[in-house]
Formats: C-alpha cells, sequence, structure tokens
C-alpha cells in the first residue's frame, strides 16, 4: 500500500487533473511505480535498490578471483605432486590435514586465553603458542597449492573415467581454492516460497550485522531474506573453505565441478540457474548425486580409511535428540507453509515457522530463522529418494533422481542432465520407455 505522504500527492495530483490533463497523468504515473516499487519491486528495481543497500558490503569476486587465478597459473607451472606415487599423495594430503587440525587447536588455545578474565596478560601468556601457531600457518601455506592439486587429480581421475575428459585432460579441468567463504543472501517472495535475488557478501560479518542487514532488505522490499554460510562457491577456481574434513572437502570439489560443467557446455539448467527455481533444483540436486558418488569412488581409490566410515554413516548430521525425526519434522513444515501461502495466510504461515523453529532448536537444530528465504535455499537441494525436508512435495528432485536410475553411468546421468531445457523437458524424457 502507498504511503501517507503517496496518498496525499495522489490527490493532489487528480486535483490539479482538472487544469491539466498531462500533468496528472504524468504524476499518476509516477505515483504507481512508487507503490508498486515497495509491494511487488519490478526485477530490475529491486535488483538496483538491492545493490544500493548492500553497498561496501558485497564480497569482492573480482580481487579475489584475480588473486586465485594467478596462484593456480604460478602452481601449473611447477606441480610438485606429479612427480609423486598416488600412495604419497595421499600420505602427503594427510599429514597436511593432521597439522591443519594442531593449527585449529592452537588457535583455539589462544582464544581461550585472549577470552579468560583472570588472565591479566594473554600476549605474554600466548607468547609461545602464538609463535608455534604463525609457524605452522607459514608451513601450511607453502604446502597449501600441492594439497590442492593432488586432490583435483583425484577427483579427475575418476571423472575421466566417466568420460568427460578430452585428450586426457578434464574439461573443464577441476579447479579450487581453499578460501575464506562469503556469506550468502537469500531472498524470497513473502507470498510464495521463491527465491527472486541472491548476493555474496563480504566475509567475516558478525551476526549483528547480518540480522540488521536482513531486517533492512526485508522492510524495503516487503520480502523474507537470509543470510547464511555457504559451503562452497561455484567461482573458477571454485572456493573452499580450509577444513580437516577431507571427505566432505573431495565431496565439495565434485559438487562445484558439475555447477562449472553444466555452464561451460552452455547447458540451459546452467545458464538459467539465477532465473528459474526449477533449473536450479535440476542443477543443485545433479551437483548432489554427482558428490556423493565421486566422494566415495575417491575414498575408496586413495583413503580406504574415508571409504569405511562413508560405509558405516547412517546419515550425517544426527540430531542430538535421536527420539526426534528432523527429516519428517521439516517436510511436514514445508508442506504446511506451502498449504498456507497458497491460501494467502502469510502472517499465518511467518508465525507457524517460527513456532516451528523454536521447536527445532528445542531438539538440538540451532536454526536461526526459518523462513521463506530458508526454504527457498535448501529445498533446491533434492537428491535423497524420500526427498529433501526442506522441499516438501517438489516433484522436480525426485524426478533428477529418477534419470539417475534409469542411466547406465554416472557420465551419462550428467550428459544427459546438461541436455534438459526445463522440468517439463525432463518430464517427457522419463515418459519415453
Amino acid at each position: 500500500m502507498p504511503c501517507e505522504h503517496s496518498v496525499h500527492s495522489l490527490w493532489i495530483g487528480r486535483w490539479r487533473a482538472y487544469i491539466a490533463r498531462g500533468a496528472r497523468l504524468l504524476l499518476t504515473a509516477m505515483l504507481l511505480s512508487l507503490s508498486l516499487r515497495y509491494e511487488v519491486p519490478a526485477q530490475y528495481d529491486r535488483e538496483a535498490h538491492l545493490d544500493r543497500l548492500l553497498a561496501g558490503r558485497q564480497f569482492d569476486l573480482a580481487s579475489w578471483w584475480v588473486s586465485a587465478a594467478l596462484a593456480k597459473l604460478a602452481y601449473a607451472l611447477l606441480p610438485i605432486h606429479e612427480r609423486m606415487t598416488d600412495d604419497a599423495q595421499a600420505d602427503f594430503v594427510r599429514a597436511y590435514m593432521r597439522e591443519l587440525a594442531e593449527f585449529n587447536r592452537l588457535v583455539g588455545e589462544i582464544e581461550a586465553i585472549y577470552a579468560a578474565p583472570d588472565v591479566r596478560d594473554p600476549d605474554g601468556a600466548s607468547v609461545g603458542l602464538r609463535a608455534q601457531r604463525d609457524a605452522l600457518r607459514a608451513s601450511l601455506d607453502a604446502r597449501r597449492a600441492i594439497v590442492e592439486g593432488i586432490l583435483e587429480d583425484q577427483v579427475q581421475s575418476i571423472l575421466r573415467e566417466e568420460g568427460f575428459a578430452i585428450g586426457g585432460q578434464v574439461m573443464p579441468p577441476v579447479r579450487f581454492r581453499f578460501t575464506q567463504l562469503p556469506s550468502l543472501l537469500i531472498v524470497s517472495r513473502r507470498d510464495k516460497i521463491e527465491r527472486i535475488a541472491s548476493r555474496e557478501l563480504e566475509t567475516g560479518l558478525t551476526l549483528e550485522e547480518q540480522v540488521r542487514l536482513e531486517a533492512l532488505v526485508d522492510r524495503r522490499f516487503n520480502v523474507s531474506s537470509l543470510i547464511t554460510p555457504i559451503g562452497g562457491l561455484g567461482t573458477y577456481p571454485t572456493m573452499l573453505p580450509e577444513t580437516t574434513a577431507l571427505r566432505w572437502v573431495l565431496g565439495v570439489i565434485a559438487h562445484e565441478w558439475v555447477h562449472n560443467y553444466l555452464l561451460f557446455t552452455l547447458s540451459p539448467v546452467g545458464l538459467n540457474f539465477l532465473s528459474s527455481a526449477e533449473a536450479r533444483t535440476i542443477n543443485e540436486t545433479a551437483a548432489v548425486i554427482v558428490e556423493r558418488e565421486v566422494r566415495e569412488r575417491v575414498a575408496q581409490r586413495y583413503y580406504p580409511e574415508l571409504y569405511a566410515a562413508l560405509m558405516s554413516d547412517v546419515r550425517p548430521g544426527t540430531a542430538p535428540d535421536a527420539t526426534f525425526d528432523f527429516r519428517a519434522e521439516m517436510r511436514k513444515t514445508r508442506i504446511r507453509v506451502d498449504e498456507l501461502l497458497a491460501e494467502g495466510k502469510i502472517e499465518e504461515a511467518e508465525a507457524y515457522m517460527e513456532a516451528r523453529r523454536v521447536l527445532f532448536v528445542k531438539h538440538g537444530y540451532l536454526i536461526r530463522k526459518l523462513n521463506q528465504a530458508y526454504f527457498a535455499f535448501h529445498g533446491a537441494y533434492n537428491a535423497d529418494p524420500d526427498g529433501a525436508p526442506a522441499a516438501g512435495r517438489d516433484p522436480v528432485g525426485p524426478a533428477v533422481q529418477a534419470l539417475r536410475a534409469r542411466s547406465r553411468s554416472l557420465g551419462d546421468f550428467l550428459r544427459q542432465i546438461a541436455t534438459v531445457r526445463d522440468f517439463a523437458d525432463l518430464q517427457q524424457r522419463l515418459a519415453q520407455p
């Protein structure tokens, strides 16, 4: 609805219409544009105003890319790991991960000293630990490019077997960089779970800064927003956080390569990732399927101890309360929210989501914000046979799973995904004998 100032101006415009018809038409059009901007902002208007609202807060991707590209180019001139055996490469990665774990432990000890109220001189008390930390950091930095090269080639060995190589080189080549990741701002409509905008934000945002930005975006556009951490970013090279979770890293390397492959091949679901919710779900679901299969095969070949852990896992992320079925409850939440929004009960749906969030927190799931934007983001990852909990009854993910089930190989599946135009096209393919 127009604000009080807009309504007053509208009446002035109508009064002046009796004097000058042209002035009335112009003023009415301007006021209508102003009113609509706050209710259902046009895409161009929203995007431009969102950029202005987030000025100085967006991640400088161009600067990061230049730095990462130069680092990759420098290492490509002398790829040290290619002179190692497969076993030596795997041992090198294991040693790096052990040293990274020790580095993280030292960082935690130092932070505890500075936080302790009874330590009068934290600089003096931590001098030895800080020296160890800095020496470890220098050692890690010196070996980071080698570890990246090893992991890239290990993932590429599987992709090469699946037919993604031209002249022996996987295309596009697998390239990633350990780095600090930006946060992601997701914007959804309030009356429907639909991702209408997203922005990568600068690293290091505090929680209170995130909450403030979300509130600004919500008020300005009458939308639902959420700032969330991400596990990787499909830039080229791909951005990955430095972590000791090697099994997870292997999967994300493959996952983000799928996004790059779908763009490299000019796939419709790659090119329309930002503009189509269906394309995004097809893209993300395919990436998760490839991630899981490649991760398992890399682990089996190079890291048998990780493969054993993969086979023993029932499901990652088990709730602290083992009697609480997070997946079933989240799926129930999404379905009910969709029903309420379809009936036009926006406020009731939002109150329901908050009540459900409190329930999830009570059972050990520290969800800061459960809203339309949450479902718009998490619902795109729908690669489980029983459906992603945040996807509700969305049929797109199960259709992608069905295509994988009838494909001869992982490579055949992904090459088919690259030619899918949209969800209707995917359904037609599945309908064929």
